[in-house]
């Protein structure tokens, strides 16, 4: 699969780490600190209530979906019609506990974090 060219800063820091150009510590500061696009079933409203988002079942753990640009949404937005941006830091803290995050599912240019590391992050950029 070819990995697509970047749309964004934040998805240019992410093709430099996965191609090794970028320590992935450096490329994580910069994830957490970017606004990312969830996909969600329902309005959410000003309270974050209605929020539902998009998952994914990875080996029976759910993950919520995260994209690091609208360009990255693709057939998803059948299963969930709404779009949020929000910082990824905000994000995880929203994730519930047990849960991963896959980035871009579908496209190459992404990865997933296992439950232990959405706290691993929390810990180390909250």
């Amino acid at each position: 699969m070819d990995t697509p060219a970047p749309q964004n800063p934040l998805e240019t820091l992410l093709k430099a780490a996965m191609e090794g150009a970028v320590p992935i510590k450096a490329f994580m500061q910069g994830f957490v600190a970017s606004e990312v696009v969830l996909l969600t079933g329902s309005r959410v409203t000003p309270d974050g209530s209605g929020f539902d988002p998009l998952l994914f079942d990875k080996q029976g753990v759910l993950h919520v979906a995260v994209f690091t640009d609208m360009a990255r949404v693709g057939v998803h937005t059948q299963q969930a019609p709404h779009t949020l941006r929000w910082l990824m830091l905000d994000v995880l803290r929203r994730v519930p506990g047990g849960y991963g995050v896959v980035v871009n599912p579908g496209t190459s240019l992404g990865f997933e974090i296992a439950p232990s590391g959405v706290g691993e992050l929390l810990r180390d950029f909250g």
